[in-house]
């Protein structure tokens, strides 16, 4: 699948991520407990966990739909915190279950998001054609959105996150509820994105995704960051054998033998 499109062509400004000791409280909840990470620019970068670990905190953390107790997150050389709504700009967030506008056929969903990006509208149109034949979902234009597959929604909600060609990808979930067929696709589209240099943080409980795609991989658990590192990195820190595959690293490293990694 070629997943090039008009407002997308050409090499992105790639940009580092930075946090730095962040915590986040709820009351006497820590659900973030000084967590420092470095993602690299045009890094794809994986993040498992068990479930309540912090995964989903530390995402709409990074995104600015939660703000953080303690702590910093730079976006390039914006800091999140103090200047959000141009570090939002920067960004398109995938949640695990996106919320889309029911009422509104697929065309006019993807309009209303280009808008609200700022997605001049001599390229808009081009760019969710585009997006929509990469997608498979052509005839689904005029579709209401209501109509529509959870496997086909979660694919108009990826269109609806690269609209605006940001500059980092924060991907919760994005395989879920997809066919084969369409995960191969997806999975396509993520590498086209890393082609052109946008950093990526992928989420998810798919531990053959995370070992296959991201170059580099951090474990939470209860609110800390337990490993940071690629594979051949996280099985030296859990003291497994050389083959050893990723769902016994995690589990060694988080100490929850028979626990499902997918718990969130």
């Amino acid at each position: 699948m070629s997943c090039s499109s008009v407002f997308q062509k050409g090499s992105t400004n790639m940009v580092e991520i930075s946090i730095e000791n962040l915590t986040k409280h709820y009351g006497t909840l820590v659900a973030l407990d000084d967590v420092s990470l470095k993602i690299a620019s045009g890094e794809v970068f994986g993040l498992l966990g068990p479930n309540g670990a912090g995964k989903s905190t530390l995402l709409k953390t990074l995104v600015g739909i939660l703000r953080p107790t303690t702590g910093t997150i730079r976006i390039g050389a914006i800091d999140i915190v103090a200047d959000p709504e141009k570090a939002k700009k920067m960004i398109g967030y995938l949640p695990e279950n996106p919320s889309l506008y029911t009422g509104l056929t697929t065309l006019e969903f993807l309009q209303f998001v280009g808008k609200i990006r700022g997605v001049p509208d001599d390229l808009l149109d081009r760019e969710i054609s585009e997006l929509l034949k990469s997608f498979g979902l052509e005839e689904k234009r005029n579709s209401l959105v209501g109509t529509l597959s959870k496997g086909m929604k979660q694919k108009v909600a990826l269109i609806a996150t690269s609209l605006h060609n940001p500059q980092l990808l924060v991907l919760d979930e994005p395989l879920t509820a997809l066919d084969p067929k369409t995960r191969v696709s997806v999975k396509d589209w993520i590498g086209g994105q890393t082609a052109r240099g946008v950093t990526t943080i992928l989420s998810t409980h798919d531990l053959d995704v995370a070992q296959t795609h991201a170059g580099r991989i951090a474990i939470i658990d209860h609110g800390k960051i337990v490993a940071v590192g690629d594979i051949e990195s996280l099985r030296h820190m859990a003291n497994t054998t050389s083959d050893a595959r990723l769902e016994d690293v995690f589990l060694r490293l988080t100490e929850e033998k028979g626990e499902d990694p997918a718990r969130r």
